[in-house]
Order: C-alpha cells, then structure tokens, then sequence
C-alpha cells in the first residue's frame, strides 16, 4: 500500500431517517486516523482529538460564488456564520480563544494542502458536485450532503493544518440536497431555498475540529432541513465544545492568521495565467490524499451535512474522497 493509500483518512456521515436517536446527547470531537462515525453511530474515541494549535484562522470565499447568490451576499452568510463560533458565550461574558480573519476572494474550487508551498482555506460552491481533481469515473460526494468541509491534520498529533469548504451548488430534488441557497427570513425558508448560514454555520464547526453530536437540537448534529434556519445559533452542546477546545485565556498569535505555508489565493492558474494540473507536485494534492509529499501523518477528514429528505432509508456508498494511490 502507497503512502497515500495510508492517508486516506475519510469520514462520510449520513442520516436521513426521520427519528431521533436514542442515546445520550453530548458533542464529538474529531479524530486523527479513526474510522467513520456513520449518522448517528456513537462518536469515535480512537485517536487524537483535532484541534488548530494556533486558532487565529482566516479562510477565503471562491469570487465565483453560487449561481443563486452573489458573492456579497454569500460572503454576508458566511461571515456571520464563523461569527457566531467566535462569538460563542463560554460564560461570564468570555468567549473562545479563537479570531476567524475573512480574506480577498479567492480562486479555488479544490480541497488540498500544500505542505511545501503556500495554502489557502477555501470555501466555494460546486456544480457538478464533485472534486473537480477526481478522477473520471470514481463517485463524487454524496448525493444526500449540503456540504464536505475536508480537514487536513497530523494523524498522530491531531494538529489541524488546514480545512476547506465545499457546498453543493446543483439544483435540490426530491431525493437530494443542494441549492438553491438564500438568506432566509426568521420564519423559516421560501419555496425551495436552503439557508446558506445555517449551513455554513454547520460546517465551520467541522472547520474547527467539532464532530457530529448526539443531540437532535444541536448545530452539530449531522442533519438539517432546508426550510429551517435553526443551526444559525449554537446550543449549550455546541457551546461546550468550542469553549473546552479552545478555551478562555489560551494563547493566541493575531499576527499568524495566514495559513501554513503563506497564503495563496488562487490555487488553479499561475502569476502567468497558465492552468495549474490538479496533479502538479508543487501545489499539493487537490485529491483528497496526502500533501505532495506523500507524509502519511497528513490525512484529510471528510465531514457531510446531510439533508433530511423525509425519506425513511439510506443508500449507503463507498464514496470515499478519491485518493490517487
């Protein structure tokens, strides 16, 4: 087995059964190299929990956006959805030790990190609804998910390095997720519009280390219906995890937010407009695998946010983020 067969540290998680689970409620931590916690499967206990060492993070929107919002307007969702992590009330008027920093827009629809160059924490919205850098003929991303944030981090230590952000932008139906996407009034959304910040506000707690919960009413737990806004706002369990993991008073370094590395904004062309090949040594690994240098000890983490449908079974899938072996 290649070293990037070794790293192909993938969890997919889905439910869209129309019950709440039974067992006690409480929120999961992200693992380094444990298996999939599977909808509402208990949450795996089996290696380092995930954490950023130094959570000043910033993170940077595609300019292309979706094609049912502009890039103000979605820019407008997702800032208010990282917000409300940073913002979370750990008691006596504290907060978490975390500063999120919004960038320029970016250039770049694919999940990676570069472990000898620059990076960039991307959040962009897909359609077709895939890795764009997968190969031909391998299945993409689970028909049932608003979204994949993919969290790159030290198997062994836990340490994030790096997270990215993908949304679902092809068209919902009745048995799957995806847009279109809207800034939904308080009462809930209109005709088949999904609320874009309650989604990302979903996903930015994969983007710092928070699994699925047990608990039917948490931000974190691993279903949504498109018409609620909801998981705009954190519950005491997603509360309790984003105080214990980055606690009041903890150390952090304003002046690091950039990314390992540097930063780079675009990822797809070079300074010269030449396209960048998904599989150019020097740009890291868009796949899903390991960084360029094939070091097992950096494995991404696949997380979904999964519709709920109505529908009363799951279609099980391999579907693993593809991993050039």
């Amino acid at each position: 087995m290649s070293d990037r067969s070794l790293c192909a540290a993938a969890l997919m998680l889905a439910l869209v059964a129309c019950f709440a689970p039974d067992h006690a409620s409480a929120y999961c931590r992200m693992r380094a190299a444990s298996g999939p916690q599977i909808g509402d499967e208990p949450c795996p206990t089996e290696g380092a929990p995930l954490f950023w060492k130094n959570a000043c993070l910033s993170y940077a929107i595609d300019r292309r956006a979706s094609s049912s919002m502009d890039y103000a307007d979605v820019q407008d969702a997702v800032d208010l959805s990282f917000a409300t992590w940073q913002e979370a009330d750990c008691g006596d008027g504290t907060t978490p030790s975390l500063i999120f920093e919004p960038l320029q827009p970016s250039t770049c629809r694919r999940p990676e990190f570069n472990e000898n160059g620059p990076n960039v924490n991307t959040i962009a919205f897909l359609d077709p609804w895939r890795d764009p850098c997968l190969d031909p003929g391998k299945p993409g991303y689970s028909q049932f998910a608003f979204a994949v944030t993919i969290v790159w981090h030290n198997r062994v230590t836990g340490e994030i390095f790096d997270a990215d952000m993908m949304i679902n932008d092809q068209e919902a139906t009745g048995r799957s997720a995806g847009g279109p996407y809207a800034d939904c009034p308080d009462t809930g959304c209109l005709g088949n519009d999904a609320d874009l910040q309650s989604i990302v506000t979903h996903e930015a707690g994969h983007f710092i280390g928070i699994g699925h919960s047990s608990d039917p009413d948490a931000t974190m737990f691993a279903r949504a219906d498109r018409k609620s806004i909801e998981k705009r706002t954190l519950e005491q369990d997603d509360r309790d995890a984003v105080c214990d993991i980055y606690p009041v008073g903890s150390s952090l370094d304003p002046e690091s937010c950039a990314p390992i590395g540097g930063l780079q904004l675009n990822c797809e062309v070079t300074k010269s407009g030449n396209p960048i090949a998904c599989d150019d040594p020097t740009n890291g690994s868009s796949s899903g695998g390991c960084s360029a240098s094939g070091n097992p000890t950096d494995a991404p983490w696949v997380t979904l946010l999964v519709a709920l449908l109505g529908l009363t079974w799951l279609r099980r899938r391999s579907g693993r983020h593809g991993v050039r072996s």
